[in-house]
């Protein structure tokens, strides 16, 4: 019996050392993981260990208890419960509690301390809310506190089989983790550390944390596991979600920044470093005030401040300065953390560096209103500009509408790059000759709008449009040399003209078209009767084009003689418009209009076509003619296929091609591409003949008159009108005269009097047409002179007798 007392006696004796190791190395070593405090210092931990105590100190009284009854007589001293104190507290066990889980204190001891024991252990599980487990190990039992079921999901009366129930409330990892704890128990551990994730039986997955002490035999086996199971479900969720939220701050773009109630920094991002050059180890400590350009005034910073205030947040645009001292601006979003009372606590920033942003808006905006080439307002701006200058009350302003003269001419001859360079040219020279309150703009292609405000009267605004006429009347230089445009101008005033911004610069551009009208380089205002003749115009471009459809053009020809022989040797077409509402409109009126709109191009190939037709039915008929001569247009000579739609028309027509003669102006060869000079070989080689028109009026080059293979020179009339005086005599005679030295046939236009007739014969001049030998007439009556025979000349123009 001894034996037998000193082995129950042994049993707790072992149990309380093992938890006096434990409860030690809790002590002295911090538990696993990176967020675990040590045990010592956790209430939960400290609940645990002390029921721990209890449970094993009562197991190891009632073992005494049993051993005491069946023996017969009264126990050795050493075998009494004071020995199991004095174990006790060798292994570090308090003392007072020992007695009070035995109930065999100094005082004595009876039953209704074990009942105080059992309800002090009671209040503190329940108090704690955590369950309590105990594991049976031989027996394969296990109990189970109502609050651990509950955790668990099992029902208070349902029976448990420990495998069955593990096994479907775990999965894979978690049960990987158990088997392992497990074996460290069978190994020798002193108890189970475990956070698993369960699936109860109503399907909800929660986290659960196991945490108990293991008993042992003489042996070292473990008989039995107690301890604590506890719910962290919610606890976890808070370390997920903390975990995810570190992660974003970590990894945002956005620059991060968390500051107490006076700004000052205690945490930042990565992207904040990088976006503002400071490290995390410069800044923290510092406040916001460290970062500031000094671009805001107090009242900025006051209103920040009072949105905080007032609503908890903040948000706009801020300049801040780097470390480096570079200004940048922010997009900044502010808002205030709130304690569990509501009150401040903290201030969490978000920011990005918007100034690429922001520069690229401010050039998108830029490119929106302003012209490229000029960087002048452009027509959008202009209209939003003039808008605002016509809602000024009481206030009077005019609009100029200027346009470059003769611009077109510039980018058929020398190209758009030598045109930009002249536009640019214009724009300085127009802004410096305005005053500094003026508005200048590009509306477009070569015509620039002025805003005048505040004028006193139209003189105002005619005086301004001078300077800008004598301005732009100076020569431009372009590729070394200088070529000369001039410039003209409409003028409408406000409110004479127009109440609103539209019809002010409707009304500008109708007096701009009449100040063209009247000869360029001047200016002129707009009036009624303006735009009358514009509604004319508008209605004439209308017809034209119906005309085309409903073929209203016809041709005439008039003859080019040979001043020699007198002999008719060919004829040039001019087409003549006869409109059911406008009578017979004459070529000066709707062929400018045709290049303007676009139609000459349709109306040049009917010319083309026709005219060709008609010299193979003269030749058929039996005229002697050596070609027929048509005017090509600059629009028609920049098509790309004009060799092409020409060949097509003379296989059409049976027509040879050297019966066929082109007529180009000067401007076609001003400054022309090497594709424009291979596009007249290709004319000369098919066999069609080239004769440049105007000739001495335009840009002429003996350059040209060399490089192209030009067969014909033509005067213009503007030097016949007053021959034989001197000073056209002279000019007539040496164009007669580099012809004659380059090879190239003469014609002279415009021949009206036997003089002039003479005057060109005498000096070589081979060709001429004009009213002297008949004016332009139909196709029949063409025929007719044709078949007549030469052409006497004589005092009495006897030609043009027989044309009219």
């Amino acid at each position: 019996m001894r034996a037998r007392g000193a082995m129950f006696l042994s049993i707790p004796a072992r149990g309380l050392a093992v938890l006096a190791v434990c409860a030690n190395r809790a002590a002295a070593e911090p538990w696993q993981g990176a967020t675990e405090l040590p045990l010592s210092t956790s209430p939960q931990a400290s609940i645990l260990a002390s029921v721990l105590l209890l449970l094993v100190v009562m197991v190891a009284r009632k073992l005494i208890l049993r051993a005491r009854a069946r023996s017969d007589g009264r126990e050795p001293e050493a075998r009494k419960p004071a020995a199991m104190v004095r174990v006790a507290a060798a292994a570090g066990v308090p003392v007072a509690l020992m007695h009070a889980a035995t109930g065999w204190g100094p005082a004595g001891s009876d039953s209704s301390a074990l009942r105080e024991s059992e309800e002090r252990f009671d209040l503190a599980v329940r108090g704690s809310d955590q369950g309590v487990f105990d594991l049976h190990v031989r027996r394969g039992g296990l109990h189970l506190s109502p609050r651990a079921r509950d955790i668990l999901g099992i029902a208070p009366n349902a029976s448990i089989d420990v495998r069955c129930a593990f096994h479907q409330m775990l999965r894979g990892a978690d049960r990987r983790k158990v088997a392992t704890s497990r074996k460290d128990l069978v190994r020798g551990g002193c108890g189970v550390d475990l956070d698993i994730r369960i699936s109860r039986p109503d399907g909800a997955n929660r986290d659960v944390r196991w945490r108990g002490l293991a008993t042992r035999d003489g042996d070292g086996a473990v008989t039995r596991v107690v301890g604590m199971v506890t719910d962290v479900t919610a606890q976890k969720q808070s370390e997920r979600h903390l975990r995810l939220a570190a992660a974003v701050f970590a990894s945002s773009h956005d620059g991060l920044v968390v500051t107490d109630l006076n700004a000052v920094v205690s945490a930042v991002n990565p992207a904040f470093s990088q976006i503002t050059g400071y490290s995390e180890d410069e800044i923290l400590g510092q406040t916001m005030r460290t970062m500031h350009s000094g671009r805001h005034d107090r009242e900025f910073y006051r209103g920040m401040w009072g949105a905080l205030t007032s609503t908890g947040s903040w948000h706009g645009e801020i300049w801040n300065r780097r470390k480096n001292g570079e200004i940048f601006l922010q997009q900044l979003s502010i808002r205030t953390v709130y304690d569990e009372k509501g009150k401040p606590q903290n201030y969490v920033g978000a920011f990005q560096d918007i100034t690429r942003i922001k520069h690229s808006e401010f050039e998108l905006d830029r490119i929106a209103h302003y012209d490229p080439l000029t960087d002048l307002p452009n027509r959008t701006l202009l209209a939003s500009l003039l808008d605002l200058a016509v809602s000024r009350a009481g206030k009077s302003c005019a609009v100029l509408f200027l346009d470059i003269d003769r611009f077109k001419t510039v980018n058929d001859s020398l190209g758009h790059i030598a045109g930009d360079a002249v536009l640019k040219a214009a724009a300085d020279r127009v802004r410096t000759a305005l005053d500094a309150d003026a508005t200048l703009g590009h509306y477009g292609a070569d015509e620039f709008v002025v805003i005048l405000e505040e004028i006193e009267g139209p003189q105002d605004a005619a005086m301004a449009a001078t300077r800008l006429i004598d301005e732009l009347a100076r020569p431009f230089t372009v590729d070394g040399g200088e070529i000369y445009l001039g410039a003209s101008v409409g003028i409408s005033l406000h409110p004479l003209d127009a109440d609103d911004a539209a019809q002010l610069l409707q009304h500008a551009n109708t007096a701009l078209a009449e100040a063209k009208a009247q000869g360029r380089g001047i200016y002129a205002f707009y009036t009624q009767a303006l735009t009358r003749s514009a509604r004319v115009r508008m209605e004439m471009e209308a017809d034209l084009r119906r005309g085309l459809v409903r073929e209203e053009f016809r041709l005439n020809f008039q003859p080019v003689v040979d001043l020699v022989s007198g002999r008719i040797v060919g004829a040039e077409a001019l087409v003549r418009w006869q409109s059911p509402a406008h009578g017979l409109v004459p070529p000066n009126r709707f062929i400018p209009l045709a290049e303007e709109t676009g139609l000459i191009e349709p109306l040049g190939d009917w010319v083309l076509e026709e005219a060709c037709r008609q010299m193979v039915q003269w030749s058929a008929a039996g005229a002697n003619l050596d070609f027929i001569a048509v005017n090509l247009s600059p629009r028609q000579f920049q098509r790309g296929a004009l060799c092409e739609h020409m060949e097509s028309v003379l296989r059409r027509t049976g027509l040879p091609a050297e019966r066929l003669e082109v007529e180009i102006t000067e401007n076609v060869l001003f400054g022309a591409a090497a594709a424009a000079e291979r596009k007249l070989h290709d004319m000369r080689d098919s066999g069609v003949r080239i004769a440049l028109d105007d000739f001495g009026t335009g840009y002429s080059s003996l350059a040209y008159l060399k490089r192209f293979p030009i067969s014909k020179l033509k005067i213009d009339r503007s030097f016949v009108h007053d021959l034989p005086r001197a000073a056209d005599a002279e000019i007539a005679t040496a164009i007669i005269s580099i012809a004659r030295a380059l090879g190239l046939d003469v014609v002279a236009e415009g021949i009206e009097a036997p003089e002039q007739y003479a005057f060109l014969k005498e000096r070589g001049c081979g060709f001429g047409q004009g009213y002297l030998f008949g004016r332009a007439v139909t196709s029949e009556r063409f025929l007719r002179l044709a078949l007549q025979g030469p052409i006497a000349t004589g005092a009495a123009h006897p030609g043009s007798a027989l044309l009219h």
